[in-house]
């Protein structure tokens, strides 16, 4: 009945928008090609209350509901001209796998990936939506198949769907994040080496490596801007909009900060950030079987996307700390020409914050290229 993560509901795919829904926002964007280019009909955000969602999962469908509705009659630009949606799953409650299997018919495939699924999740398959795709290593002759799958429980699902259909709208296909993130972040969604996107938003960090022409791996952890940006407002003795203001103005600037009192603050989370990201690398360099297709093994590169990737300062101290090039993501580099990495209507800066958002619209685009 509901199929979500890499395939839709219709043969032919209507125009829809993509929708990103965190624990306190929600996001949206509509795209359409024109001839060679890209035209946004309509974008924006609104807060969600707190409480209406708590990690991940719809606490308040009904509140969830109206704010959607409110949200989507005034966007910030624009007018959505489609009910018809995409909207994302929560990172931190998804399964995503790459399985290796001997090589079967397709039939044999199908009970072969349920069988797996049951050993690498703690659900039972009766209790999760899951979805799968096997990993393109036509070039090369191997004598198994690499397969990507993606799980994620109907407890959590169904009330998106439900506050879905309550707003008015059409679901088309639901994505999790990391899918939508890569699609955006990933040029061409190829690479030569396998790469790290940490995407850091208000309320969690998904930590996301992508090789070769697949995603590879996903992680989520709460550590993200709210808690810096909280114990800023603690330390300062100021409100959330101050503490706001000054994580973002002043960040790791030493010319602005020149007693360090905000860099004191903010860097153990840094700290705490990086021993994740080390471990992720550490793993994925201990875990490569699967990864054929790239000329090298090891991570070198990672993107930063989301909001506080605007942090001032926060590249150069992880390129520093990890001695690898961390850079910021582009979330129109498969919309726009090279080097182009904003419009006139959304600067790059704001654009991190869209990234998921731009994944799930791109979706359509690219799909029908």
């Amino acid at each position: 009945m509901f199929r979500f993560l890499f395939k839709s509901l219709y043969e032919v795919e209507p125009e829809f928008f993509g929708l990103d829904i965190s624990d306190e926002s929600f996001k949206f964007i509509q795209l359409r090609k024109i001839g060679n280019a890209f035209d946004i009909i309509a974008f924006g955000s609104s807060s969600i209350d707190k409480d209406i969602i708590a990690k991940g999962e719809i606490k308040k469908e009904d509140e969830l509901s109206e704010s959607l509705k409110a949200g989507l009659k005034n966007p910030e630009k624009g007018k959505l001209t489609t009910k018809y949606v995409v909207c994302s799953l929560p990172e931190e409650h998804s399964f995503i796998r790459v399985l290796q299997l001997p090589k079967m018919s397709l039939k044999e495939t199908k009970e072969a990936i349920k069988w797996e699924i049951e050993q690498n999740i703690p659900l039972g398959i009766d209790e999760v939506y899951f979805d799968w795709e096997i990993i393109d290593n036509s070039s090369i002759k191997l004598d198994h198949q690499d397969i990507l799958i993606a799980a994620i429980p109907k407890t959590v699902v169904d009330p998106y769907v439900s506050v879905l259909r309550e707003s008015g709208l059409i679901p088309v296909a639901m994505e999790v994040e990391s899918i939508s993130i890569v699609r955006a972040a990933i040029k061409n969604l190829k690479t030569e080496f396998p790469e790290l996107v940490v995407d850091i938003g208000a309320t969690r960090t998904n930590f996301i490596i992508f090789s070769g022409s697949s995603l590879r791996f996903s992680s989520s952890i709460s550590v993200a801007g709210n808690k810096m940006i909280g114990a800023i407002s603690k330390e300062f003795g100021v409100d959330k909009k101050e503490a706001k203001k000054i994580f973002y103005e002043v960040g790791l600037n030493k010319k602005l900060d020149t007693e360090g009192r905000v860099a004191k603050v903010i860097i153990p989370f840094l700290e705490e950030l990086l021993d994740q990201i080390k471990n992720y690398i550490s793993f994925y360099s201990s875990h490569l079987l699967h990864d054929h297709k790239v000329k090298k093994k090891n991570i070198e590169k990672i993107f930063l996307s989301g909001g506080v990737a605007n942090l001032v300062g926060v590249t150069a101290y992880l390129s520093s700390a990890l001695k690898i090039p961390v850079e910021l993501a582009n979330p129109w580099t498969n919309i726009l020409e090279e080097p182009l990495n904003e419009v006139p209507d959304m600067p790059f800066k704001k654009s991190l914050r869209y990234t998921t958002a731009l994944g799930l619209a791109l979706r359509d685009i690219k799909d029908k290229k």
